[in-house]
């Protein structure tokens, strides 16, 4: 019988770390260890401790497992040999023999296999050589995120150096695709950490009938911990050569944003030589300046009506007909509110120097606030607005608007909200020379409101409880008729219509509850369904008094299914004048199917839209996308893509159309690596 040591030892040496972080626990003072073998000796005079058969040195999470172990406390020289096994709970090192000192933190490891279980990273050499504390060196060694003997792929170097929370960088590396060499690349380069780092991003190729070949290099640079860059450099075979650059940070009182540029020298279009310069500017941004002042920007310029039929990738890119740049300051004080924007737009279907830009528009308002201990409240707006053309009437505007209004609730179970408002309007300073003008107009509107709810336990024999509510509510608003054709016309607060209607609406709700095991409480609306409609009493409305029917609806009957609706119905005709349906299932396997239809013929709009993912076919993923224009019987958009994935690998290929751009993509995407290749890409990153 083979009788089996232990002993447990208090070392107070100061030892550096051996081959992973978790091993500078080893000879820390304080920390026990405890070290058992089959055959186990220790020499006073070296301070050498031998063991050998199933050796096991545990010391806080850290393990070695060993045939052989020696041991030299004093020099802190340890040496093992025989199925070396070192392992800690993040990291793990497998060799046939290893040598290290303690107090040094170096060593060597023959015939080693590092893992890293986070990035499942796999590194075995011939050596593993530990130069600091940080740095290690593998010679003829190969790395992969792939299990087995044989991963589907890897990289062999002759010669390996890694840096945690750095760099590796290999020479002489072949891509294996099983045991296959299928790539030679004479210096690789790549983060070994899940920090950020700054270097070169892995390239991408691709093509567009458009753009033609390109290629996109980009470097990543590191700012700081709360800042960070991308520069761009794109080579576009149809149009020339393109430079980007993004800049992205996050400061102090909640103040983050992002700005971008892009600019291109365009030497063709469509094969025509030409000679262009095409730009385009970015900058969001949200936080608070000294003084509680909140700035919020969100800008967008182009100087070419044509960029984003060019560069964009979808469909709310290249379809832009305008873009827009709105910069705002605001300050609150409880109940006060003082808000100053500029908004400038640029048109990109024609060169309109007529569109209307607001230089500046600022706001005060006082929000509802209650009289005394009365019903009554009293509120304001108030705005000032600078219109501003290069050609047409530009002007100056004041709009005040006091509101009085009361909360009344009869019996505790009706509400009648009454308001009286009177919003004021001056004009000054027009460009036509006209004089200053003035008008004012009163509005009325009174709502009333109520519900009544039943709650159903354990409805249907599901486990919770089901509430259903039913909203009566109705709203009448009152504007009289004004003669307002004098005014300039700017927006749509300059021709305010007469208004004397009453809406009447009835909104049900269905809403459960369920109480899990651990005494939580949640809540899901399972359906909202509002059904509106307005009577005019205008005697211009005498033939056609019942406005529009519209249905609002979202229905949620399971978490996998889901269905939303905004129609409206002349009920005089029975035509159907606005129709938004969307509806999804989506299990939680990457499996859905959705479908959108949108009709608005007063905005040209009938288009339908198909999203489908496919994923119970795996490793194979499918998805489809499409966008039809039921008006014109035409395509807008089509999109095709199918994927193979792997435990550490992954190929993607795609299809996509719109208007008269067509092109294709090949990715092949490494897990812990990245894409190593392709066909396809977007232009500038964004």
């Amino acid at each position: 019988m083979v009788v089996r040591f232990f002993i447990l030892l208090f070392l107070f040496a100061s030892s550096s770390l051996v081959i992973a972080a978790d091993w500078d626990q080893v000879g820390e003072s304080g920390q026990p260890v405890q070290l058992e073998a089959d055959q186990l000796s220790y020499d006073r005079d070296t301070g050498l401790y031998h063991a050998s058969g199933d050796v096991k040195l545990v010391q806080g999470d850290l393990e070695v497992r060993s045939q052989i172990l020696k041991w030299n406390q004093v020099s802190g020289e340890v040496e093992a040999e025989g199925d070396v096994q070192l392992i800690s709970p993040d990291e793990e090192l497998f060799g046939s023999k290893a040598q290290y000192n303690l107090q040094k933190g170096t060593g060597t490891v023959e015939n080693g296999h590092f893992y890293l279980r986070n990035q499942n990273l796999h590194v075995r050499g011939q050596t593993i050589e530990r130069l600091g504390e940080f740095d290690y060196r593998i010679k003829k060694g190969t790395f992969t995120t792939c299990d087995g003997d044989v991963p589907s792929w890897k990289f062999g170097a002759s010669q390996l150096d890694v840096t945690l929370d750095g760099y590796a960088r290999a020479r002489n590396t072949i891509l294996y695709l099983k045991d296959v060499p299928s790539l030679y690349l004479p210096y690789m380069i790549y983060p070994a950490t899940n920090k950020r780092e700054s270097g070169l991003l892995i390239p991408g190729i691709g093509y567009s009938n458009k753009r033609g070949f390109q290629y996109g290099a980009a470097y990543y640079q590191v700012l700081g911990i709360n800042q960070d860059a991308t520069l761009y450099f794109d080579y576009l075979s149809e149009m020339g050569i393109g430079k980007g650059l993004e800049y992205r940070y996050i400061f102090g009182q909640g103040n983050a944003g992002e700005a971008r540029a892009y600019h291109i020298n365009v030497d063709k279009i469509d094969g025509v030589a030409v000679d262009e310069e095409r730009y385009a500017l970015e900058w969001q941004h949200d936080g608070l300046l000294p003084g509680g002042i909140r700035m919020v920007v969100d800008a967008e310029y182009v100087n070419d009506d044509q960029y984003f039929e060019d560069f964009g990738s979808v469909a709310e890119e290249y379809n832009k007909d305008k873009v827009q740049s709105i910069f705002s300051l605001s300050k609150n004080w409880g109940k006060y509110s003082l808000v100053g924007q500029m908004k400038y737009t640029k048109d990109l279907e024609i060169d309109d120097p007529t569109t209307l830009q607001l230089l500046p528009r600022i706001n005060f308002d006082v929000s509802r606030q209650r009289i005394g201990e009365s019903v009554f409240y009293y509120a304001l707006e108030t705005e000032y607005s600078n219109f501003w053309r290069q050609e047409g009437l530009r002007g100056e505007r004041l709009m005040v608007r006091p509101i009085l209004a009361a909360s009344i609730q009869l019996w505790d179970v009706i509400g009648v909200t009454p308001e009286i408002s009177y919003r004021d309007r001056y004009y000054w300073d027009l460009s036509d020379d006209s004089d200053s003008e003035h008008e004012g107009l009163a509005e009325f509107t009174t709502r009333v409101n109520t519900r009544v709810q039943k709650v159903y336990h354990r409805p249907f024999g599901l486990s919770g409880k089901l509430r259903h509510s039913v909203e009566p509510e109705l709203v009448y608003r009152y504007i009289p008729e004004v003669d307002q054709e004098y005014l300039p016309n700017f927006d749509a607060y300059d021709r305010i219509a007469e208004a004397n209607q009453i809406e009447y609406a009835l909104v049900q709700r269905l809403t459960v509850r369920t109480d899990s095991v651990n005494g939580s409480t949640s809540y899901r609306e399972l359906l909202y369904l509002r059904l509106s409609q307005a009577y005019a009493l205008t005697d211009e409305a005498s033939e056609q008094r019942f406005q529009d029917l519209r249905l609002e609806m979202t229905l949620l009957p399971a978490a996998w299914l889901s269905l939303q609706t905004d129609t409206t119905l002349d009920v005089d005709t029975g035509d159907w004048t606005k129709v938004a349906v969307a509806g999804k299932i989506a299990d939680q396997q990457d499996n859905s199917f959705g479908v959108e239809y949108r009709y608005d013929p007063v905005n040209d709009i009938d288009y339908g839209t198909i999203n489908l993912s496919v994923a119970f076919l795996k490793p194979v993923y499918l998805n489809y996308h499409q966008r039809y224009d039921f008006s014109t019987d035409e395509q807008l958009e089509q999109v095709i893509g199918i994927e193979y994935r792997q435990q550490c690998w992954s190929a993607q290929l795609s299809y996509s159309e719109h208007e008269d751009d067509r092109s294709v993509m090949l990715m092949f995407t490494m897990r812990g690596i990245g894409s190593v290749g392709g066909i396809g890409g977007s232009l500038g990153g964004g």
